[in-house]
């Protein structure tokens, strides 16, 4: 039953975090990207971006472009790359997401306890890492 235990996890807390995030008007998945530019120092390369979250490239793509919609961030092609930019809006959202979305990972880890957290991220880590390893052999 390990399957539907992490699933059954990954989507009460992928709730948990939607709901503490909804100001925003996006899941939080959105928000990890816009998070994810801000700490490339608002720009990053769509390959990069996709590789950091373990995402295909076409998922990157429709993420971008709704918060292309949404007017935090910006397109660019640099060669061969194409660079994400958070838009002067971007960067003030980014900064409150950023404030959310860490209280939010506090208070998650007062709540359920930071030894929880931390060595359930560890053995989810080790898992992936797992996996991964035995699909590329």
């Amino acid at each position: 039953m390990i399957h539907k235990t992490t699933n059954v996890f990954s989507r009460e807390l992928s709730a948990y975090f939607d709901e503490r995030c909804s100001e925003f008007g996006l899941a939080t998945s959105y928000i990890e990207l816009m998070l994810l530019v801000r700490a490339f120092d608002g720009d990053a390369t769509q390959k990069v971006l996709a590789e950091k979250m373990n995402l295909a490239p076409s998922t990157i793509t429709r993420f971008v472009s709704k918060l292309i919609k949404n007017g935090l961030v910006k397109k660019t092609r640099e060669g061969r790359e194409v660079v994400i930019t958070l838009s002067a809006k971007g960067k003030k959202e980014a900064e409150k997401m950023d404030r959310v979305y860490k209280k939010a990972e506090s208070d998650l880890r007062q709540k359920l306890g930071g030894q929880f957290v931390e060595t359930t991220e560890k053995l989810l880590e080790h898992g992936l890492t797992e996996l991964i390893k035995e699909r590329s052999d």
